[in-house]
């Protein structure tokens, strides 16, 4: 079956803002394509940005404009982390959640996805925190123990840091949709897109 490959990075406001597109086309089109979600790796390390007034600044201008485009909601609490230099807006946490789902609840990766999404940039709640993943977890009937004995263990990162290197063989940003068929990757979107504009792509395939 051909597949489609949505890459995303959890900390990336515009794959937020594209969750419903994808939420969409994954229902329309389930059973003609099999559907994968990578995660990028977009902050890292070092170039993990911290909370102050920098990034709040980005924020009020790049978070604004995502929802204003978009119509997803960001939350007030999110901009006022985006200022807590205590906080600082690393990739691994979350995709390393994302990454221990694959494991528990395969078939609910696109949702818990789209969920972890709107506790940090909806509700404003650091993604290196346990207890923020509860609700989530719970709402899906995922097992809050097994998820807490994966998500940071050192066979968790490595597995994780091993897509990132994937999804940074496949794509230049986030987010990108690439359709795999006869073991050739072809470019969908990169950057965000609708579901208009998506179904006149998918539907001749």
């Amino acid at each position: 079956m051909k597949r489609i490959i949505y890459i995303i990075d959890p900390q990336c406001g515009w794959c937020y803002g594209n969750s419903e597109s994808i939420t969409a086309i994954k229902k329309m089109y389930g059973e003609k394509f099999e559907f994968e979600l990578l995660v990028g790796g977009m902050w890292l390390g070092e170039n993990a940005p911290r909370g102050g007034e920098k990034l709040h600044s980005y924020l009020e201008v790049n978070a604004t404009r995502m929802s204003t485009t978009t119509g997803a909601v960001v939350g007030q609490a999110y901009y006022d982390l985006g200022a807590n230099p205590d906080y600082t807006f690393s990739s691994l946490e979350p995709s390393a959640a994302i990454i221990a789902i694959k494991q528990l609840a395969p078939k609910q990766v696109f949702l818990f996805t789209k969920k972890l999404q709107e506790v940090l940039i909806g509700e404003g709640k650091r993604l290196d925190k346990l207890e923020n993943y509860w609700p989530i977890l719970r709402e899906l009937s995922i097992d809050q123990q097994a998820f807490e004995s994966i998500w940071m263990s050192k066979e968790n990162i490595r597995t994780t840091n091993e897509e990132f290197k994937r999804a940074k063989s496949l794509a230049n940003g986030f987010p990108t949709l690439i359709l795999n068929a006869s073991n050739t990757n072809q470019l969908l979107a990169s950057g965000f897109f609708s579901t208009e504009a998506m179904i006149n792509i998918l539907d001749p395939i």
